[in-house]
């Protein structure tokens, strides 16, 4: 804490940079240099060459960092090592930082038992600040006082701020993918690999997750629009990333209304909707339309369904609107059209 003196290692002790650029007096002048050197941390790149588990205090004190996240990063990974969950506060703190609040402990009204407590005023921390000239992080205050047990190796890679699919453990992921084996399958084939499911480096739910993610990157947002013989603006169609990825999944049961006429330019608005797995409503896409023509509906429903990548619905769910009855007929031949009360 301020006010000791710091040792050569990671003592436990807070130790400012003024200590640690005093440290080691009795060094040879070359040593010295070399030791006040900095070491600038790009990103995860870079950690192949650091050797975190000999890290010393004068080691973090003179890292700096091109980016918040690389600070942190650098960190997590040193807590890795060490046997120790990293969470993010004001500044970087040990998972086990201080004390939950007493009411959440005390409610007459909980229905389940509480949670196991976790946090037990840990002081682990590390403090960074910002040169805004150079953009650079420097490491202000370091703290590796822990007041709790480290984590057994065998659990250190599955932590949550330790736990990630790596780009290339994604590319594997999708090629076995490709060959039309299951998440658990290829769960157990990494586990196979590493020596052990304890030290894969995520667990199975992350690698659903990590594959949503990169669906949900892969969808595109979708507009098309079309033009009166006097080229103005006739009907208009638009969709997101999510809609589109929405619809992929839940899009078996579509339904569509037009009956918003009441609007300024008394022009209908058509609102493409389903419900997901927690029966909640989801919107695929929305339009406006110029009239309620046959013609204008075929030419939405195609737009929608070029949006979509060709999925057909299996049901269709509209008002009794006999141009819209035609229309999905003639756009969705294979789905159930039904009317809504």
């Amino acid at each position: 804490m301020p006010g000791e003196d710091a040792d050569d290692g990671m003592s436990g002790k807070t130790v400012p940079v003024e200590k640690a650029e005093a440290m080691d007096s009795s060094a040879t002048d070359a040593d010295i240099d070399a030791e006040a050197a900095a070491r600038i941390v790009v990103g995860i790149g870079y950690f192949g060459a650091i050797e975190f588990s000999t890290l010393t205090a004068k080691d973090v004190l003179t890292t700096e960092f091109t980016s918040l996240q690389g600070a942190y990063d650098y960190y997590n990974e040193y807590g890795r090592i060490k046997g120790i969950l990293v969470r993010r506060s004001k500044i970087f703190v040990c998972s086990r930082e201080g004390e939950r609040d007493g009411k959440h402990m005390q409610r007459e009204d909980r229905k389940m038992d509480p949670q196991p407590i976790t946090r037990c005023g840990c002081e682990a921390r590390i403090k960074v600040h910002v040169d805004d000239a150079i953009r650079r992080w420097f490491v202000e205050q370091l703290c590796d006082n822990h007041n709790h047990p480290m984590l057994d190796a065998r659990f250190k890679g599955l932590s949550q701020s330790h736990r990630a699919v790596k780009e290339g453990d994604l590319h594997q992921i999708n090629s076995m993918r490709k060959s039309e084996l299951w998440v658990p399958t290829i769960f157990r084939a990494f586990a196979n690999q590493s020596g052990g499911f304890e030290t894969v480096g995520f667990e199975i739910k992350d690698i659903y997750n990590a594959i949503e993610k990169q669906r949900r990157a892969g969808a595109t947002d979708a507009e098309k629009y079309s033009l009166d013989v006097g080229k103005r603006l006739e009907n208009l169609f638009w969709c997101d990333g999510t809609s589109c990825y929405d619809y992929s999944v839940f899009g078996d049961v579509l339904g569509f209304d037009a009956m918003y006429v009441h609007n300024k330019y008394k022009c209908p608005l058509v609102i493409f909707s389903g419900v997901d797995h927690h029966i909640r409503t989801v919107v695929f896409g929305c339009a406006i339309l110029s009239n309620e023509s046959e013609g204008s509906y075929v030419w939405l429903l195609r737009s929608f369904l070029e949006a979509m990548k060709g999925k057909q619905p299996k049901s269709v769910i509209t008002d009794g609107d006999l141009t819209i009855k035609s229309a999905v007929s003639t756009v969705f031949p294979g789905a159930h059209h039904r009317l809504c009360s």
